[in-house]
């Protein structure tokens, strides 16, 4: 099963994985991993900010629900 990892996490994997895609001389094949690896952690982030949305939507219905004394 896959780590657990928060949005910070996934998103500095990310900045290397970039970095490791600019470095002059990459061969094509590590390339072609680093894109790969690269769309499945910008899959995982969306997912987390997709989950981070749906928390903020609910803490706004809650607080612009009529309360009750």
């Amino acid at each position: 099963m896959a780590e657990k990892k928060d949005y910070q996490a996934l998103s500095l994997e990310l900045d290397e994985v970039l970095a490791a895609l600019q470095q002059p001389g990459i061969q094509v094949d590590e390339a072609v991993k680093l894109y790969e690896k690269g769309l499945k952690l910008i899959t995982r982030l969306e997912k987390h900010l997709g989950e981070a949305e749906n928390t903020i939507e609910k803490l706004a219905l809650q607080a612009a629900a009529p309360k009750e004394l």
